[in-house]
């Protein structure tokens, strides 16, 4: 054998070992499951609350309405009145718009459309559309009715209604606004200042999480089933999830708008990790600001079993 030909046959015996030994490292192998990820979903919401449901709010502070040109001068009236009073004893803000304004207001008696039932939960007024976040009962519009005349120097009947349209329930301290039977002398509890205060002191923002993650892999290839939700009062307009391994990023997905209280799945399969991979770290991300970056990260380890 020419010393030729003998360095063609090393060649390609040295490229059909390479060969088999990527084909055997890139092989899947037996199913290897990680431990289920789920989010620690605590927060803390009160255990007893004035309103329907706890943390029930509007997105922003600043609150749109609209007056029913059927209702007479004095009724207007009582409304503007109704909202100085509340401008002045809260961080909220009123404001007249004919462009979907969130609390409309009529002067006759009304009752819920068929998709708002169990939501217009008061009667004269309250919460019409509402969506559940998690972390708050998110009021998307409120109707209020006047069909009552208003006997008090004090506009207590509007000031009432526009509390149940802010998500407040009745209550059984004669002296509150929030008493079913109105008296003229009732005043708004200072319980429902705090609150009022304390729920739109917080910013309006999504809040992205990942609620849930489970995967397994085989050789050197991920399958993973992970589920995102927004837990804020905003509408987050465009985010990503990474998978990294030991810092880097493996992979990354365009997850695009997830709306409040909405949920997005993702589900991959033969995504490829280092054979070695232990354990993988998902992030999700958005440019736009968030209520709490604190679940936007999750853990998953092979398991021990």
């Amino acid at each position: 054998m020419k010393a030729v030909d003998f360095l063609v046959l090393i060649i390609l015996l040295g490229l059909l070992a390479a060969g088999s030994y990527f084909l055997w490292l890139n092989l899947p192998g037996e199913k290897i499951e990680f431990e289920s990820y789920n989010a620690n979903l605590s927060y803390n919401l009160p255990s007893e609350s004035s309103q329907f449901y706890p943390n029930m709010r509007y997105v922003e502070k600043d609150i749109s309405y609209s007056v029913s040109r059927s209702c007479n001068a004095q009724k207007k009236l009582d409304v503007e009145r109704a909202f100085a009073t509340l401008e002045g004893i809260t961080i909220l803000n009123f404001y007249s718009s004919e462009n979907s304004p969130e609390i409309v207001f009529s002067c006759s008696n009304i009752s819920p459309e068929p998709e708002e039932e169990g939501h217009f939960v008061a009667g004269e007024g309250g919460p019409s559309i509402i969506i559940n976040s998690s972390r708050y009962a998110v009021i998307k519009a409120g109707k209020v009715a006047l069909y009552r005349e208003e006997k008090c120097d004090t506009p207590q009947v509007a000031i009432h209604e526009i509390l149940h349209a802010l998500g407040f329930d009745h209550n059984n301290n004669k002296n509150s606004i929030m008493y079913p039977v109105t008296d003229c002398n009732q005043k708004i509890d200072e319980t429902i200042i705090e609150e009022i205060n304390r729920l739109y002191s917080e910013p309006s923002l999504g809040d992205l999480i990942i609620e849930k993650a489970e995967a397994e892999k085989s050789g050197r290839y991920l399958s993973a089933e992970v589920l995102l939700a927004n837990y804020g009062l905003k509408d987050v307009q465009k985010s990503e999830l990474e998978f990294l391994v030991n810092g880097k990023i493996i992979k990354s997905f365009e997850m695009n708008e997830i709306n409040v209280g909405a949920k997005k799945s993702l589900s991959i399969t033969n995504l490829r990790i280092p054979g070695d991979t232990e354990e993988v770290l998902l992030v999700v991300k958005t440019s736009e600001l968030e209520i709490s970056k604190t679940n936007n990260e999750a853990i998953i380890k092979l398991s021990e079993n």
